[in-house]
């Protein structure tokens, strides 16, 4: 191998690209349902509301993951604190393979989270990474 340095920058990428960002723009399943069981007031001002829009019990509220999740890893803060396009960049990375939703602030919630989380997310994980492995395994790659 010529270049082993660069080899091992280039795998740790794929490795990147592959598992988390794959997660971040397709997350399975695209909509987390939740049922409230008694009356919840969404904070933050929803619609204009100060004291928060009012949400009465029984009512089933879908939540886009896939619109939820940032495009934190494209994107740069300028001085003037305006982000900007900045290309992917491994080293934005929240800090793990596969950041979980406490390590990415509840930023990343390919599987959902707190105790309503998919059961299979670690299982899933693990797949992938084999199946990564595999494919790895059967191709040469040159740098």
């Amino acid at each position: 191998m010529q270049n082993p340095e660069k080899f091992r920058k280039a795998q740790a990428e794929i490795d990147i690209v592959l598992g988390e960002e794959s997660l971040r723009l397709y997350p399975q399943p695209p909509l987390l349902i939740r049922h409230t069981l008694k009356p919840e007031t969404l904070h933050g001002g929803y619609k204009g509301e100060e004291e928060g829009h009012k949400v009465p019990k029984g009512t089933d509220i879908f939540i886009s993951v896939s619109e939820f999740e940032p495009d934190r890893f494209l994107r740069t803060k300028e001085s003037n604190g305006i982000e900007d396009w900045a290309g992917f960049d491994p080293s934005r990375s929240p800090g793990a393979l596969y950041p979980n939703e406490i390590i990415a602030d509840f930023a990343s919630l390919p599987f959902g989270g707190g105790s309503r989380k998919c059961i299979g997310e670690q299982f899933a994980l693990m797949e992938s990474t084999v199946v990564l492995t595999k494919v790895w395994n059967r191709f040469s790659l040159r740098i």
